[in-house]
């Protein structure tokens, strides 16, 4: 299936490329994420038309990415939870817990842009990465508490 990216994407191609790839792997992956969109020829001839325009509004919106990134970076979070054994908590910290507190904040990060390895089952500080666009990371200070009795 032959697509135009509509972002950088690591390992396929820059803004505006057209490539060729597997149709699952852009109906699954690339589609819902608004990486890329079929190459068509009438999205073919818009895309000549329009290169300079459709730059520009990546370039602007990866901007303020970045200044998303960089505001997310600066930011910690503390979130309580029970406590069972000593530093051990009843339950965990999960992707979502990460994603409602940064929404408290005034973030717009799903849940699926949290890179988390596996669920935090432990008091104390981590560093959580934040996939906020293509290529741009941000890393959040999360401390997990105990809660008060």
């Amino acid at each position: 299936m032959e697509i135009i990216l509509k972002a950088d994407v690591p390992n396929l191609g820059k803004l505006l490329d057209v490539v060729q790839v597997k149709s699952g792997y852009a109906r699954n992956y690339l589609f819902p994420r608004s990486l890329a969109m079929p190459a068509t020829k009438e999205a073919k001839r818009s895309l000549e038309k329009n290169r300079a325009a459709m730059e520009a509004q990546f370039r602007k919106e990866l901007a303020a990415s970045e200044d998303i990134a960089t505001k997310i970076s600066a930011t910690q979070l503390t979130i309580e939870r029970s406590v069972v054994e000593e530093e051990r908590l009843y339950g965990s910290v999960s992707s979502s817990d990460i994603a409602a507190a940064l929404k408290g904040l005034g973030f717009n990060i799903a849940k699926r842009q949290i890179v988390l390895e596996e669920p935090i089952k432990q008091l104390g500080n981590y560093s959580v990465p934040i996939k906020v666009f293509a290529g741009v990371e941000a890393t959040v200070s999360v401390w997990v508490t105990a809660k008060e009795k």
